[in-house]
């Protein structure tokens, strides 16, 4: 009986751990919300993410974007997640006063299971508290 009862304690053990892990499924239903980070150079971004399920709607700002000269730029598009990755495709523009630049861009965001974002760059995101 011992054997059976430890195979018995073995397998409730297994359940548990596998109920701890994130599945593709639900991390990428779980980016919704408001996220921040630090670019690689300096400057700060902002991301919101709105919807759910598959597809979202994607808006990102970075206070100081390199390729706009140092002026602000705007990313906006929508989304489709595909297991733990998040696709987007978006536009990217240059706010008045930086460089004229305007360009249809990719960006993926991979959700992990520690609730942070990482995108195509390397940019580790956060929650946004």
């Amino acid at each position: 009986m011992s054997a059976v009862r430890d195979l018995g304690l073995v397998a409730a053990a297994c359940l548990a751990a596998s109920a701890l892990t994130l599945s593709p499924a639900y991390a990428a239903a779980g980016v919704a919300g408001q996220w921040t980070a630090t670019d690689g150079d300096g400057s700060n971004l902002s991301l919101s993410i709105h919807g759910g399920s598959v597809r979202y709607a994607v808006r990102e700002v970075d206070d100081a974007a390199t390729v706009c000269g140092g002026a602000p730029a705007s990313v906006n598009g929508a989304g489709k997640a595909e297991g733990e990755l998040l696709v987007v495709q978006a536009t990217l523009a240059c706010a008045p006063g930086g460089n004229v630049f305007r360009q249809r861009i990719e960006i993926t965001f991979t959700h992990s299971a520690t609730d942070t974002l990482t995108d195509n760059d390397g940019v580790v995101w956060t929650r946004a508290s």
